[in-house]
């Protein structure tokens, strides 16, 4: 039987005959397949969990067990199909069993040493997303009372107390199908456990195990319900009011939104491209689209910017907690119980998902209802065919296999929302927006773009596909103007002038910015730009120092670009928390934060990009010294992400090098160039740790 979702799946009867190696071994050539990298101890949880089942399902050879067997297989037998590591594909979330028996969906976790409250919060959290995302499992509630019981295994050890601590009960609604707390059990009891599960049953109606494993992810409306009213109160954006940014954005979404209705109508396959700026507003175009009404039932946001989705997942949970009145009211008015409002507020950003999780499989399948409508953030990320994407190489282009993907399942009125960020390619390889003409030629989308967003400079033979016969014309596609909340985009500006060497260019506008007090100051010393950020932020605004992922120098400063804490952490724990960006103690780089903002950053400069009298060199660290770097517009990209995170206030900090002469990788001459440079381009020098705070740029 093909495994679909699971890694390995075969009959009851099967599964039991099966050697322990011939399914591990599965196991494990399944995360291969799907260039994971299955580590040891892994090995050995999934060898002792096999093992466990195995004992407890097996009919006894010996003579001695002749006598238990018949009772032991009697008693299970109900039990008709075992599924291994079952991923659940748009919930990050991967079962280590799902046993699918006669009206009844075990799902069982193995744990090897205790069993904590985290557990069962986990195990029971996976019954209560199977009921809420799962079509089947839904629709075998609902037609034919099947529940679900969640199980919580010791592999190693004894769990106190037998069959008798086994609890019944039910959830209340709407999961009145899953069993209210979780069967605890180890292997001696693993058999009673499952036992007791069949005699919670409320039907005896077997489940296709096919037509289960094919079955579409798609949200219930009760959570749909629940999640728009929630995202409705979420004050995680900072944008402030700038009337006609946000009129744009709106008309934008809206034209965008009656496009994908009318694909829906007439049955065409289409691409629509929205471009724009760094903060233009793309990304809440995005977002306004996945949480439309007219959309939200089909639309799911896909992002190759993955600390986006952690910081916005985890930063929306801190906004309903922090609106917990309003929040309630939002998750009562859905239909949820108001002690459940955790839970949905828990479940509520399964709109967002990660690139890697909807191309896992190399865009063969999408296993979802929603994705009718896919809002591809940051899409000129794309790879092109050959290129290794999770350890294997793309068939064909990114941009095509997406296209596929989509088209697979949804052959006919299916749309793919391209969010183009310009001057922002920061990887090796990207292919940029060209790669999706191609493959809208290849599978035979229609493609509607805006006249602003073909005369975008990375928009190669713009008259070739301005007049293409599969274009279509779109109104407001392109975001031209800043919705950063500080300097209606001169930063921008700024920051393209210096990495494109317009020096004078640089230096006026920097002088304009000095009137409005909006200065970029700069220094030579890391302890004096920590002070003025110490100086400068107040209450919940937010702090953090940022680098280049090539940055590998700094490390003689105590930063170290290569080690990356916990975006979420950094960018939302408060101060006080060793893990906040406000301690000014971890640094991250431009792949960390591309999509995100603070209210003041220390940018650092290091000798990955250098300046010499005319023009700017890429290096990377190659063993134990600087290598020449043929990306250069790789490496300015990233810098010019660094420079466009503020929204109140920079400092770039550039190293004084190392003055003894020992290190030649930190030549002084080479950072006095950089700094020599950026001061030319109008940036000014903060000399002192006590100079005025009016000249900040925060004057009252």
């Amino acid at each position: 039987m093909s495994a679909g979702a699971a890694w390995y799946v075969n009959a009851r009867e099967a599964f039991v005959r099966d050697p322990i190696q011939t399914v591990v071994g599965q196991l494990a050539s399944s995360a291969a397949a799907e260039g994971l990298h299955v580590e040891a101890d892994q090995h050995e949880e999934w060898r002792a969990s096999v093992g466990v089942l195995q004992r407890q399902l097996h009919q006894h050879t010996a003579e001695i067990e002749l006598l238990k067997s018949t009772l032991a297989s009697d008693e299970l037998i109900d039990f008709r199909h075992v599924l291994l590591e079952f991923d659940f594909k748009r919930r990050g979330l991967r079962m280590d069993c799902v046993l699918l028996g006669d009206g009844i969906v075990a799902i069982v976790e193995f744990k090897r040493t205790k069993l904590s409250a985290a557990d069962r919060e986990q195990v029971t959290n996976y019954a209560v997303n199977l009921v809420e995302f799962h079509e089947e499992t839904r629709r075998l509630i609902k037609e034919d009372q099947c529940i679900v019981a969640p199980l919580l295994t010791l592999t190693t050890g004894t769990r106190t107390g037998k069959s008798s601590g086994f609890k019944g009960g039910f959830l209340r609604e709407p999961w009145a199908s899953v069993i209210g707390r979780p069967l605890e059990c180890d292997s001696t009891t693993l058999h009673a456990a499952l036992h007791f599960s069949l005699e919670q049953r409320k039907s005896r109606i077997p489940i296709d195990c096919r037509r289960w494993l094919s079955a579409r992810f798609s949200p219930s409306s009760s959570i749909l319900d629940a999640a728009i009213s929630l995202y409705g109160q979420h004050d995680v954006s900072a944008i402030a009011a700038h009337a006609a940014p946000v009129e744009m954005i709106d008309q934008c979404a809206r034209e965008v939104a009656e496009i994908a209705e009318q694909s829906q109508r007439d049955g065409t396959n289409r691409i629509i491209f929205v471009s724009g700026a760094p903060g233009a507003g793309k990304t809440l175009v995005g977002l306004k689209l996945a949480f439309d009404k007219r959309l939200r039932s089909d639309a799911v946001f896909v992002t190759g910017n993955s600390p986006l989705v952690e910081v916005l997942g985890e930063a929306l949970k801190g906004a309903y907690k922090r609106r917990s009145k309003q929040a309630m009211q939002a998750v009562v008015a859905s239909g949820y119980a108001r002690e459940d409002a955790a839970r949905v507020m828990s479940m509520s950003t399964f709109k967002l998902v990660k690139a890697h999780a909807f191309l896992g499989e190399r865009g063969k399948h999408l296993d979802s209802a929603d994705g009718r409508v896919v809002i591809f953030d940051e899409a000129q990320r794309t790879y092109r065919k050959g290129r290794l994407v999770l350890r294997k190489p793309l068939a064909a282009d990114e941009a095509q296999l997406i296209l596929e993907s989509v088209q697979k399942t949804h052959p006919r009125g299916a749309i793919v929302v391209a969010l183009i960020g310009h001057n922002q390619a920061i990887n090796s390889g990207e292919m940029g927006i060209k790669a999706w003409f191609t493959a809208a030629e290849v599978c035979g989308w229609r493609f509607a773009i805006s006249e602003q967003t073909l005369s975008l400079d990375e928009v190669t033979s713009s008259g070739q596909w301005s007049q293409h016969p599969l274009r279509d014309h779109l109104t407001t596609g392109h975001l031209p103007h800043s919705m950063r909340y500080y300097r209606n985009g001169d930063i921008e500006r700024w920051a393209d002038h210096i990495l494109s060497g317009n020096v004078d260019t640089a230096a006026k506008l920097a002088d304009e910015l000095d009137e409005r007090g909006d200065t970029v100051w700069i220094t030579r010393s890391l302890q004096t730009a920590r002070h003025w950020v110490r100086q400068h932020r107040v209450a919940q605004e937010r702090a953090g120092i940022i680098a280049s992922g090539q940055a590998r120098r700094l490390a003689a400063e105590g930063l170290f670009v290569d080690l990356k804490p916990d975006i979420a952490k950094w960018m939302l724990e408060p101060s006080g928390d060793v893990r906040s960006s406000n301690m000014l103690e971890t640094v991250q780089n431009q792949y960390q934060v591309q999509g995100l903002e603070m209210d003041y950053t220390v940018v650092c400069w290091d000798g990955d990009l250098r300046r010499n009298t005319s023009e700017w060199q890429a290096w990377k660290m190659s063993g134990s010294n600087w290598q020449k770097d043929k990306e250069l517009a790789i490496a300015t990209n990233g810098y010019r992400v660094l420079l466009t995170r503020a929204r109140k206030g920079m400092i770039i900090f550039v190293p004084l090098g190392d003055m003894t002469g020992d290190d030649e990788t930190r030549d002084p001459l080479m950072y006095d160039d950089i700094a020599n440079y950026l001061i030319k381009c109008g940036c000014r020098e903060w000399h002192s740790e006590t100079e005025p705070l009016h000249k900040s740029g925060l004057a009252s």
